[in-house]
């Protein structure tokens, strides 16, 4: 996860990111509105985003207004930091849900305050391993298994939610929001639970999504975050044994279209 910084001027953006990175947080800077929504286009890795107001072409206001609009990007929380302090700005910048605002010339403590409060109020992505054995009364090699099972149950999970329609969901949506629920329950993926606790809904025993429009987008974007923190799923190796039986089987297909084109000359 990390923080997207957004700020038109090299010096105020540079101060941010080394305040930043002094002190453990993993930061990308752009230079202007436009950069940020093409970033968050094709990333969904960024917990926070500290966004300058005066800049060209797009504001902050307005890069705000356009990030709260999109279903899978409005729970993303932003921190405001600029020159202006009027407070008809501060006022627009809360309507439109910004967390907190910091005032230029930057003052690291202050800044950091900010940042450590907003990003300590979200949920973890996951729980640590040895409080989920511990719950689980599971040992490390236990655990690893069952994170493993999630993992794949993840990986399915985003590309079948990826491949059918927000607005038609097939029959197998609920199943497989009911075991992602439990999973995510089991394995202590907090941030991916408090989405589904929001966003997904039980009626007549099937899950759904509660709002389809922002609940459908949201929940994949969850899915996809909480792949990059779980086992990466790679297909199995063949064995020897698996080799043996490709050339068993291409032999068993050459004899056969052999059969039939000497059948056919007959």
């Amino acid at each position: 996860m990390a923080i997207l910084i957004v700020d038109d001027n090299p010096v105020s953006a540079k101060v941010i990111d080394l305040i930043l990175k002094k002190n453990g947080y993993d930061t990308i800077v752009v230079h202007s509105g436009k950069d940020a929504l093409q970033y968050l286009e094709s990333n969904v890795q960024i917990e926070l985003i500290i966004s300058d107001i005066m800049m060209p072409e797009m504001d902050g206001l307005e890069l705000i207004n356009k990030i709260k609009g999109k279903p899978e990007w409005k729970d993303t929380p932003v921190i405001m930091c600029t020159v202006i302090a009027d407070v008809e700005t501060v006022k627009k910048s809360a309507e439109a849900g910004c967390r907190h605002y910091v005032l230029k010339p930057i003052k690291a403590a202050q800044l950091l305050e900010k940042v450590r409060e907003t990003v300590e109020n979200e949920k973890p992505i996951l729980k640590e391993k040895k409080t989920v054995m511990f719950e689980l009364g599971l040992d490390s090699n236990s655990y690893d298994q069952i994170l493993g099972e999630f993992a794949a149950l993840v990986n399915d999970s985003i590309v079948h939610l990826e491949r059918v329609s927000a607005e038609k969901p097939d029959s197998q949506i609920s199943m497989r929001l009911a075991s992602l629920y439990e999973g995510a329950s089991l394995v202590g993926a907090e941030r991916a639970k408090k989405a589904f606790d929001r966003y997904i809904a039980v009626d007549e025993r099937k899950f759904k999504f509660s709002d389809e429009d922002s609940g459908y987008p949201l929940v994949l974007r969850e899915l996809k975050i909480l792949k990059g923190s779980l086992p990466s799923i790679t297909p199995p190796t063949p064995t020897a044994s698996s080799h043996e039986d490709e050339k068993k089987d291409d032999a068993i297909q050459d004899n056969a279209e052999g059969s039939v084109v000497s059948e056919k000359k007959v």
